[in-house]
């Protein structure tokens, strides 16, 4: 088995890692918040045809960025919305956190059908779906996130992020859309 599972941005600018041993759950968010930022970035390839944003769960201790670090920036859709981080270069998603590294826990983003990460056994938020999705699995995303986060808290691995500082600041200021950039991004009602 590889030591890390490697992915990149659209321009090879950047890459990081997330280790090949690293605890997870892989779901997919239909939420009309994911959806927004990925059509924001102009990233719809990250969608599946539901709307739907692969994740995979993890801890932020599992991610290293290898190259093209300085690229990487945050948005957030709202003053107290997720924080939404990406590649500057081309507009690639990268993950969601949460505001503050209290809870170690990291959303990588990953385009639909990447290999590595086991299949999908969370469907979530599906009433934003653009199509008809059976919801499933909220129960186990939920219950591995706490867990994780618990672990984690209790060993020194809770408190290593790429994402924020050792003043738990993130690692770039974030940009807040404004509400006409969040409204002109919002997906198209399910019909």
């Amino acid at each position: 088995m590889p030591a890390h599972r490697s992915l990149a941005c659209r321009c090879g600018a950047m890459h990081w890692t997330i280790a090949a041993d690293a605890p997870g759950t892989h779901v997919e968010c239909y939420c009309a918040d994911c959806q927004t930022f990925l059509r924001h970035l102009k990233a719809e390839d990250y969608l599946d045809s539901a709307g739907g944003t692969e994740l995979f769960q993890t801890l932020p201790h599992a991610v290293r960025f290898t190259a093209g670090a300085d690229n990487l920036r945050l948005l957030r859709l709202s003053p107290k919305g997720l924080m939404r981080w990406y590649a500057d270069c081309c507009g690639t998603p990268i993950a969601n956190t949460l505001a503050s590294p209290g809870l170690p826990f990291v959303g990588m983003v990953l385009k639909p059908g990447t290999s590595g990460f086991g299949p999908v056994v969370t469907h979530a938020n599906v009433a934003a779906a653009l199509k008809p999705v059976q919801q499933g699995g909220i129960a186990r995303a939920v219950l591995g996130v706490l867990s994780r986060a618990l672990r984690a808290k209790l060993t020194a691995s809770g408190r290593a992020t790429p994402f924020f500082g050792a003043d738990r600041a993130p690692t770039v200021a974030p940009k807040i859309l404004t509400l006409a950039e969040r409204d002109a991004a919002r997906p198209p009602k399910a019909g």
